[in-house]
């Protein structure tokens, strides 16, 4: 572990958490920089308390023993100071100095034997802190039971921190890089959704529908969206994806509370824009029927973004989620290639709690897209995919809505002309002569949609 990727909060936290516990513990460093300058710094930290010190917790420091007595005091330092402190967690900071000390690789070895053996023989447990770097064939990584490796990575012109459980001896664990940051409470880690979801039970399957909160559309999904589906609003800026997610959330109750978890429009905005088409999304909230969270897009984890949407999930218990940026997701990871995986894993998470959700990604085509994005196959994760898109026709832009898919069900697959309008959305063609300025040439039929297979229905649903 290199210097400042963690370590010594970590191992502070640990022993802090420890101590919680009604146990004893003791932290012993190698290393010269005194005690009272880390403990000053953990005095910020949430889990710290004063009055563990040294009461539960002892803080020595072992710089002149290994100075003048070498590799063998120090396990008769440590030995004789567990003992009288009765702990039963040791922290050991700064392995690095004896290896510094040994004369080869050989008498370092031996003393990480001798240094198991004490942990055993006084019934501890023992955690080693050190920062070199070696390999994996050393023996502070062979010989030991476990191996906790934090690493600070970059990326781009941002840097995040990682843990890794390489070994655990007797015990399983999750796989795999999982990053964490270091917050005013200590560490946090955020395991990877897709590694934890094997540790989750079935989804909630239900075969009742959850309104879209609006007829028309409801009508043409059949009865609105499968109940604990997933769906993706697919479609260009200006379309009105937020809009139908404003909508599916207009039919939280106390009873079916709901969550908006967004990153590009602000709480106030959304409660003005809710307002100009009807919605009062301002009394939802109040009445706790609605929780809404933003977060910058910016400088994101995604799986903390995943799991503390879990959380408001669980907390509220809420049935509708709906998630209005499904490229902050996106533009958070490290890796590409693991969007598919985690939006599956989270989208399994929240159905297994019994909610819908419905995200929204934004397409650069403006009119009816030839294709969906291949980019992780993120389509063929959604179970419902909307596509909502422009339409050329009469020297006017109009919106247009067509369902892709719907999961285990049948749909209509015409697509239908709506408008926005201070009442929300509306299916069926807009008042032209309102639209069109005075002087604009009469009605000529460019409806590009058409020219790319799709059909427009006039009227609204049912007519």
């Amino acid at each position: 572990m290199r210097p400042g990727t963690g370590k010594t909060i970590l191992s502070n936290q640990i022993c802090f958490n420890h101590t919680d516990q009604g146990e004893t513990a003791l932290y012993m460093s190698l290393l010269a920089e005194p005690h009272d300058r880390m403990i000053r710094y953990m005095q910020q930290m949430g889990f710290y308390s004063e009055d563990r010190i040294p009461r539960v917790l002892t803080y020595l420091s072992a710089y002149s023993t290994v100075d003048k007595e070498g590799m063998r005091g120090v396990i008769r330092l440590l030995s004789q100071e567990a003992r009288r402190s009765k702990a039963s967690l040791v922290i050991l900071d700064g392995l690095f100095v004896i290896h510094d000390v040994a004369g080869n690789e050989h008498e370092f070895r031996t003393f990480v034997h001798e240094l198991q053996g004490q942990a055993a023989l006084l019934g501890i447990t023992l955690l080693i802190l050190t920062n070199q770097q070696r390999l994996p064939s050393s023996p502070e990584f062979t010989m030991v039971d476990g191996w906790i490796e934090l690493r600070d990575i970059s990326d781009g012109l941002r840097s995040v921190r990682s843990l890794t459980v390489h070994k655990q001896r007797g015990g399983s664990f999750l796989r795999g890089e999982h990053l964490f940051r270091i917050t005013t409470h200590g560490i946090r880690v955020f395991p990877r959704l897709e590694a934890t979801q094997l540790c989750f039970g079935d989804e909630n399957e239900e075969t009742n529908r959850t309104s879209s909160g609006l007829q028309d559309l409801d009508t043409m999904l059949h009865g609105g969206y499968p109940a604990t589906s997933a769906t993706l609003l697919f479609g260009p800026t200006g379309t009105g994806k937020t809009t139908l997610g404003l909508h599916f959330l207009s039919q939280c109750t106390v009873d079916e509370p709901g969550v908006l978890y967004g990153f590009y429009e602000r709480p106030k905005r959304l409660m003005l824009k809710a307002q100009s088409i009807g919605i009062d999304l301002a009394s939802l909230v109040q009445s706790g029927a609605l929780t809404v969270r933003w977060r910058s897009p910016a400088e994101n984890l995604i799986d903390e973004l995943g799991h503390e949407l879990i959380e408001l999930v669980e907390t509220t218990k809420a049935r509708r989620v709906f998630v209005d940026g499904l490229t902050a997701f996106k533009d958070s990871l490290l890796h590409k290639q693991r969007l598919s995986l985690f939006v599956n894993a989270l989208n399994h998470h929240l159905r297994s709690r019994g909610a819908a959700v419905i995200w929204t990604l934004e397409s650069k085509e403006l009119f009816l897209p030839e294709r969906l994005p291949t980019d992780n196959d993120i389509s063929a994760i959604s179970d419902n995919v909307v596509l909502v898109h422009y339409a050329l026709r009469d020297g006017i832009l109009r919106r247009n809505l067509s369902i892709l898919k719907v999961r285990d069900s049948d749909f209509d697959p015409i697509s239908e002309e709506f408008f926005i309008g201070d009442t929300g959305i509306r299916f069926g063609e807009a008042d032209l002569d309102r639209l069109r300025p005075k002087g604009a040439l009469p009605d000529r039929m460019t409806d590009e949609s058409t020219q790319k297979g799709v059909t427009r229905r006039t009227g609204k649903k049912g007519s």
